[in-house]
């Protein structure tokens, strides 16, 4: 799989659809990110595209990408690809490729001490509040001062960047409740 060429970046963060995941190309390429974990892969075209993009744009071409997702957990209505057949998929890449299968919280603090000085962290839209509530302690420590957190509240809204600030903020309210539920 190779970098994007000039005019298929220019597709993807002007014209491609689905119109949310416009934002994610525009962003990797102005902060040259090299390590990416998304959250919620789907059916991978997007995964694919966000290596390509980061391989065209990265100061180093060694792309780290950690897909997380429930993969054959997924209920029948949602099933995409297999664990199996997503990391077919994505090798082809030349990019370090890791993908972990579970949901998320389990699967974020196998991953969080192996993963600091990640660039991007990208949850995709599926995940409600209570998923993410024990999971907001872990973002920081993965993160650096120029990392780049995005998030998708509901399928088909856009993603939503996320400033240092806005993520102390929730470890913080989080933090509390589970303190409170504690007692």
């Amino acid at each position: 799989m190779k970098p994007v060429s000039a005019l298929e970046y220019f597709l993807l963060s002007t014209l491609s659809k689905p119109v949310e995941n416009r934002l994610v190309y525009k962003t990797i390429k102005k902060n040259q990110f090299r390590s990416i974990i998304e959250v919620g892969l789907g059916d991978g075209s997007r995964s694919e595209k966000i290596i390509r993009v980061a391989k065209k744009f990265a100061v180093s071409s060694s792309i780290r990408y950690t897909g997380v997702d429930l993969f054959e957990g997924r209920d029948e209505s949602q099933s995409e690809l297999s664990l199996r057949q997503m990391h077919k998929r994505l090798s082809s890449s030349d990019a370090k490729v890791q993908l972990v299968p579970g949901d998320l919280y389990p699967s974020l603090t196998r991953i969080a001490n192996s993963h600091v000085r990640t660039d991007l962290i990208l949850i995709s839209a599926g995940y409600s509040k209570e998923d993410l509530a024990p999971c907001w302690f872990y973002f920081p420590r993965m993160l650096h001062a120029g990392s780049k957190f995005m998030i998708q509240t509901k399928v088909g809204e856009p993603f939503k960047l996320l400033t240092r600030l806005e993520i102390e903020k929730l470890v913080e309210q989080n933090t509390v409740k589970q303190t409170r539920r504690a007692a």
